[in-house]
């Protein structure tokens, strides 16, 4: 049976692990938390779940590093919570969570883990180049949740204006998770058609897509706004990464992966769209931009690229990347 280790079994977490029970990802689940008693009350409600459904075999258990390793895969949703009574800047939250990051990365590998590992730890792409530094595992082995998520709320909007499923659209967003991603909308097609043709006879226009882009950095905000957190949206898509892996299923999706020698920047991890399996993530050809989608892309890369750099330094972890 597959071993599926998570790392904070919180919110996010749980909301995952539910996801993945739904999806029948039959597997044997090893839940860690820093609060043990709440991963075996965790754990206890997903075996009631399972038993409920007709023919799950699957098994929640409260445990420790040592039992990932022989696991296949490991997703990590912890966070640092911030300090009580204390106004912190993000540049020292980034570096709590990435010395939180660094420590699980260094249980991680001491527990002989060799499998895959999916990292949803905010800002994700910092933190998977972190945690890739600090482990020095493949880089088609690591991957953070990057940008499935704008990904899927692109559709969701886009779906709505044109009246299609969204999953009859093709379309990623790419570059940094949250405010600062790309929509090659260009690039973008739904059925034989691009949305050049959309915009063509006017079901779509361009201030309309310019709208689109603000909404999809927006919408995380307006979840935070109203609920406190967002964790179905994120759950749902790391069951669906996790799927991809488990059944080899070489699909594309748009994640967080090592930048190639072919783009500016390279070393670090930036959302792209590339092919999901067994054994990780593989390439796609570079992609062809549009100038001014190429230069925010690189300007951005190297914003998170000069921050990782800086992080790596402060919390003492030796780096191949190189400017």
């Amino acid at each position: 049976m597959t071993k599926i280790g998570i790392i904070g079994v919180g919110a996010v977490g749980s909301s995952y692990l539910y996801a993945s029970l739904n999806k029948n990802i039959e597997a044997e689940y090893v839940l860690i938390d820093m609060f043990e008693k709440y991963a075996e009350a965790q754990a206890k409600d997903l075996n009631d779940a399972a038993c409920s459904m007709v023919n799950c075999g699957s098994i929640f258990r409260a445990g420790n590093y040592k039992d990932l390793s022989d696991a296949n895969i490991v997703v990590i949703t912890a966070s640092a919570k911030p300090k009580e009574g204390k106004l912190q800047d993000r540049m020292e939250l980034l570096k709590d969570n990435a010395i939180l990051i660094k420590s699980i990365a260094e249980n991680i590998k001491t527990s002989g883990f060799s499998g895959v590992t999916i990292i949803a730890s905010n800002p994700v792409d910092i933190m998977a180049t972190i945690y890739q530094q600090v482990t020095k595992y493949e880089p088609e082995k690591v991957i953070s949740s990057g940008t499935i998520l704008e990904t899927a709320r692109m559709k969701k909007f886009l779906s709505k204006k044109i009246n299609v499923k969204a999953s009859s659209i093709t379309g990623f967003v790419i570059g940094e998770h949250g405010s600062r991603c790309i929509i090659p909308f260009l690039k973008m097609r739904i059925g034989l058609g691009s949305l050049k043709d959309f915009l063509a006879n006017g079901l779509v226009t361009k201030e309309w897509l310019d709208k689109l882009g603000q909404k999809v950095k927006d919408e995380a905000f307006e979840i935070i706004s109203g609920k406190g957190i967002t964790n179905f949206g994120i759950g749902e898509n790391l069951a669906e990464i996790t799927l991809a892996i488990n059944n080899d299923r070489q699909s594309v999706y748009s994640l967080g992966v090592q930048l190639p020698k072919e783009y500016q920047n390279h070393g670090i991890y930036f959302g792209l769209p590339v092919v999901l399996g067994k054994n990780g993530y593989r390439h796609l050809p570079k992609i062809r931009l549009e100038e001014e989608e190429q230069k925010m892309f690189d300007d951005y890369s190297k914003e998170i690229k000069e921050t990782v750099l800086k992080i790596l330094k402060e919390i003492k972890v030796p780096t191949t990347i190189k400017w």
